[in-house]
This record gives C-alpha cells, sequence and structure tokens, in this order.
C-alpha cells in the first residue's frame, strides 16, 4: 500500500512540475528569419503579393508535392485564400489567408494568417519587404499565442525546429524562385493581358549582326520582299508589321519580319454616312446639292469588321524566302514602347518578370508591332506594341 502512495505521490509531483514549470514558459512565441536577393522590392512584394507562386517557395509543399489546394478571393492582395489538406498526418490541414498588404512605405509589408493542426492560436506570418543597397531583405516573422494551453507553451519550445526549419526551407526556396526573374523593374510601364487573334501571315526568317543599324537594314530588305508578294497575290496588309524574336543571342539576332495580310478590300469598312448640308441662302437645306455625295469618313463612326476566312494557302505564290504562315492565337501580356529600337529587349524583359511574377507560364516567342515606318520615323520616335505570349 505504501508502494501506491509513493507512485501517486511521485505523480502529483511530476504534474505539479509540469504546471509550475509550464506556467513559467512564454504565452507566445516569435521565430524570424530572413534573405537577400538582388531582385527588386517591386518583383519580391508581386510575386508574395498572393498564391499564383505559392507552390514554388512554400515549404508545405517539399512535405507534400501532392498537396491538394484551393485557392479563393482575388488572385492578388487582400481577401486571397489558400485551403490546403494533405494525406501526410505531419502535414495536415489548414488555411492561410492574406490579411494585409502594405506597400505604401518604404518597408513593403505582407501578413498572412494562419490556420493548421499545431498548437497555438492568432497564429501569423509577417513579411517586410525593404531595399538595403543594392539588395532586397525579406523579412519572415512568424507568431503563435499558446495562452494557458500548457501543452502549448511546451510545444513553443521547439519552434525553431518545427516552423524555424520551415521557413529557412521556404526562404531557400524563395530567393531560388526569384533568381528565374528577370531582374527588371516593371514599376513604370502599362502592363495588361490581351487576347490575341490568329492572323494569316507572309514572313522572312532572318538573321544579323546585334546591332541597331544590321538589323533596321535586314528590316528593310526583308520588307522589300513582303510587300512584293503582298502586290503579285492581290494582298493588303492586315496590321502593323512585327518582330518575332527568335534567339537573342550576343553576337547575332535572328527574327522573323511578319506581315498580317488579306485579300484586298476584306478589311473593315466605314460605316455609308451623308453629309449635312448647309442652308443655302434661299434657306434651303442644300439636300439636293448631296444627293449623290460619295461615302464620307466621319470621326468616330465604327469600323463594321468584315470577318474573311483564312487564305489558302495554296493560292498564295511566294518568292525569295518569303514563307506563309499562321500567327499566334491566344492571350499575351501587352505594353507599349516609344524610343530607340535598342530599348526593346529591356521591355521584353519587363514583360517576362511581370508574367513570372505574376504566375503566368510565358510560351511562345516574343514579338513587337511597329506603329511607324520604319524609313520615314527616326529611332527614337519609333512606336511599339510590345508583347509576350502566356498560357
Amino acid at each position: 500500500m505504501v508502494r501506491v502512495y509513493e507512485f501517486l505521490l511521485a505523480i502529483v509531483i511530476v504534474v505539479l512540475v509540469f504546471v509550475v514549470f509550464g506556467a513559467t514558459l512564454p504565452d507566445h512565441r516569435i521565430h524570424e528569419d530572413s534573405i537577400e536577393t538582388n531582385r527588386s522590392p517591386r518583383i519580391v512584394f508581386d510575386a508574395m503579393n498572393g498564391f499564383k507562386r505559392f507552390s514554388d517557395w512554400n515549404a508545405l509543399y517539399l512535405h507534400d508535392p501532392r498537396l491538394h489546394a484551393e485557392v479563393s478571393g482575388p488572385d492578388f492582395g487582400v481577401g486571397a485564400r489558400f485551403e490546403y489538406r494533405s494525406r501526410l498526418d505531419d502535414v495536415g490541414a489548414g488555411a492561410w489567408d492574406l490579411v494585409d498588404s502594405d506597400e505604401s512605405g518604404k518597408v513593403r509589408k505582407l501578413r498572412f494568417a494562419v490556420e493548421n493542426d499545431a498548437y497555438g492560436t492568432n497564429k501569423s506570418m509577417r513579411f517586410e519587404i525593404e531595399r538595403k543597397g543594392k539588395t532586397t531583405q525579406v523579412r519572415q516573422r512568424y507568431r503563435v499565442d499558446y495562452g494557458w494551453n500548457l501543452f502549448g507553451r511546451y510545444a513553443g519550445m521547439y519552434l525553431a525546429r518545427t516552423v524555424g526549419d520551415d521557413m529557412d526551407k521556404g526562404l531557400k526556396s524563395l530567393s531560388a524562385m526569384f533568381a528565374t526573374i528577370p531582374n527588371m523593374d516593371y514599376s513604370g510601364i502599362t502592363i495588361e493581358s490581351v487576347q490575341i487573334p490568329a492572323q494569316d501571315i507572309l514572313f522572312v526568317p532572318t538573321s544579323s549582326e546585334r546591332n541597331i543599324n544590321a538589323v533596321e537594314a535586314a528590316m528593310i530588305n526583308q520588307l522589300k520582299w513582303l510587300k512584293q508578294v503582298m502586290a503579285k497575290n492581290d494582298l493588303e496588309p492586315a496590321g502593323p508589321y512585327r518582330l518575332i524574336t527568335t534567339n537573342f543571342g550576343s553576337d547575332t539576332y535572328d527574327f522573323d519580319i511578319a506581315y498580317p495580310v488579306r485579300k484586298k478590300g476584306t478589311g473593315p469598312v466605314k460605316e455609308p454616312t451623308a453629309d449635312i448640308a448647309e442652308p443655302n441662302a434661299d434657306g434651303e437645306d442644300g439636300t439636293e446639292a448631296v444627293e449623290d455625295s460619295a461615302e464620307v469618313d466621319v470621326p468616330g463612326a465604327e469600323d463594321l469588321l468584315v470577318v474573311t476566312e483564312p487564305l489558302d494557302p495554296a493560292t498564295i505564290i511566294l518568292e525569295g524566302e518569303v514563307q506563309f504562315g499562321r500567327s499566334y492565337e491566344g492571350r499575351a501580356m501587352k505594353t507599349t514602347y516609344t524610343g530607340n529600337p535598342a530599348g526593346l529587349p529591356v521591355a521584353r524583359d519587363q514583360l517576362r518578370a511581370y508574367a513570372l511574377t505574376h504566375g503566368e507560364a510565358v510560351q511562345d516567342r516574343a514579338f513587337e508591332e511597329y506603329l511607324n515606318d520604319i524609313e520615314d520615323t527616326s529611332v527614337e520616335d519609333t512606336s511599339f506594341n510590345v508583347y509576350w505570349p502566356v498560357k
């Protein structure tokens, strides 16, 4: 009987020690980690301001690549929500909610409310993004409240080995992800997502030295061939001519110069209108004077687009190296650029950086539409629509 009392006393002592020691432990825990990247704060913030790239860096996917996830709310900004469920017990189920997105100050801030099966309440993951010299620092801070949950307080002693290890893995993956994004700040340009229809095109694969004069000379020569083939086939331009990049090498530049085409007379036409006659000296409206007036182009009148069938390739007579085909059809990121064509590679990389930070997968080849005649416009005044196709 004495031994039973001793055993019960030992249990009471252990429980008492557990309670007393647990009560002295913090009722909340914080763990911090950070990385540095040479990518701009704009790129870092946009890539993390939602869940489009979440699977490329968060440690949840390192534990379970087959994680089942559902994203709701807006694609970016406050209200975006990520819910997950894993077949692995140590991952479990939970959610991340983007509850704060602030880029107004020197330090850009993101805060996620975190739900999971681990001990604790009011869990949050905060990211602070700040430019420091030539690098951008990303600071990650996790906070959890345990209150009087003594088991949680004890679990908090190992936070650096649980949450801390995942933060370290996630930040390293984040750094690796940034390395795949062109280091181009696109803050100063307007970018939009557009749908591009397929068109018949005449094009010439071209290669030249990678300098403005050589590229321009090659384009002028190829445009003459394209116009000659258009004339022979009774075709007309269906849009601005395009430069489609194939390979932007260190010494050479490979590209296609292309013209969207259609049969003459099948393009947009203006809606027929009648002239508004001025009253004559006798006060008559002058209707007789304009009865036989020709069609008039009225500013602001809408074009009536005549939809045409694709041309039959067998009917197209080609010359030289000119080829006939169909242009890219699908979605693309688009911006505009005015200036020396030497700046086009920067515009392309800005589009690519924007697409990658926003979870878009680039595909096909980037291209530009020349909005001016290359021979009649100063290189500094040339305007372009710049596109990069995305899936």
